[in-house]
């Protein structure tokens, strides 16, 4: 029998930790430049009222947030380029943008970050996993 948490220990966490902190920095520099430049532009102003909808922003903010899984998953290949990825690592991966967005959440109100499209919430979540289980499909076997 493995040991599950020598397996935990082995994973490449110096890959796996700047990737997280980057994919949920970039999320939210994404929604806090969408929250500026529609205070200053009208039009975009429109634009996201509408997308913040209720029946809309549940359909947008998921595909954004499997989006924003799926480019963790790349950042990952291309440039922290870690051992080889297994579903484990993918497993690992979604809990490092988990955690570097639940510490963005906690700290962005005194940084000045604004929420609209990557809050905490379950659509993200659920989003996340999918992107990078969809992105990452191919490491599933491993």
């Amino acid at each position: 029998m493995s040991d599950p948490w020598q397996q935990f220990k082995a994973l490449p966490w110096r890959s796996l930790v700047p990737t997280g902190l980057l994919v949920a920095l970039l999320a939210a520099l994404f929604d806090t430049g969408l929250y500026y430049i529609g205070g200053a532009v009208a039009s975009v102003r429109e634009a996201l009222i509408i997308l913040l909808q209720p029946p809309l922003v549940l359909l947008v903010r998921l595909g954004l947030s499997i989006g924003l899984g799926m480019v963790a998953v790349i950042a990952l290949e291309v440039w922290f380029n870690p051992a080889p990825i297994y579903s484990g690592t993918l497993w690992a991966l979604f809990l490092c943008v988990l955690m570097a967005s639940v510490f963005l959440s906690f700290f962005g109100g005194s940084l000045g970050l604004r929420p609209l499209f990557f809050p905490l919430t379950d659509v993200f979540l659920i989003g996340t996993a999918v992107g990078i289980f969809w992105q990452g499909r191919r490491y599933w076997r491993y």
